[in-house]
């Protein structure tokens, strides 16, 4: 079990806080907020020396998978972009959103969206695939979600090689049942996104801040998915909050 820290609170320039994290923790970086040049520095300072593992959360800053009007050129430019980040600084994974705000163009049809999304979730599946990296598939947050519990299951688990990341946070604000979640999908859920709200914001509020029940999350966690990755997706520092609150973690686990 491995875990590691968002970079969300490190956006730009502060991310160099992020030296501060014990080696023993890995970084997950939002790939689109930097340029070559700019990883290439901080991967550099950050990485030197560190045991915890490097995961990547791919584009999706104006994506939406689901819509036809998505440039699809686009995304497979960006989405390689990625790759070859995880490539070159041996990143765990690579995590991918499968759909944005619910289309509201004339005539969008929600299951032709969940349709399109599968399909090019597949094909950016076979494209890590054949480069070497793991993508994993992300409950989404939206106020009107293309994939609710259900459909997000039956879509996506229908596919053999497709793995999934799921949100807590985001499974927190739409009700969605947990520890059903977890036991549908197991051990193909190869990590979380660890944070919590009160259903009314997607918050990325630390473990322990909000209400979620986290002894019944962990009994679920080590009975289906034991040696999943725990990305703390946090949206706030400072560093020495998140290292204490990963103490905090550790002791449920």
């Amino acid at each position: 079990m491995d875990i590691i820290v968002s970079h969300l609170p490190y956006l730009g320039y502060s991310i160099i806080n992020m030296k501060d994290l014990p080696k023993q923790y890995g970084i997950e970086i939002f790939a689109e907020y930097g340029n070559n040049y700019y990883w290439k520095y901080h991967l550099a300072e950050l990485m030197n020396g560190r045991t915890g593992k490097l995961s990547v959360h791919g584009p999706f800053c104006q994506i939406n998978l689901a819509s036809k009007e998505c440039n699809w050129n686009d995304v497979l430019e960006t989405y390689k972009l990625s790759y070859d980040i995880c490539n070159q600084y041996n990143a765990v994974h690579c995590v991918c959103h499968p759909h944005g705000p619910m289309p509201d163009y004339e005539g969008f049809v929600l299951e032709d969206g969940q349709k399109l999304a599968l399909e090019r979730v597949v094909i950016l599946n076979e494209i890590a695939k054949s480069e070497g990296v793991e993508l994993l598939v992300e409950n989404m947050p939206f106020p009107e979600l293309v994939f609710q519990q259900d459909d997000f299951v039956k879509y996506f688990a229908s596919v053999e090689d497709i793995n999934f990341l799921i949100d807590i946070g985001h499974a927190m604000l739409h009700g969605w049942d947990i520890s059903k979640l977890l036991s549908d999908l197991g051990t193909r859920i190869r990590a979380y996104h660890v944070h919590e709200n009160f259903g009314d914001a997607d918050s990325h509020l630390k473990v322990g801040e909000g209400p979620l029940d986290w002894n019944q999350f962990f009994l679920d966690y080590k009975q289906n998915s034991p040696n999943a990755r725990l990305v703390l997706e946090y949206m706030y520092g400072p560093m020495d909050s998140i290292i204490e609150n990963i103490a905090l973690v550790e002791s449920y686990l």
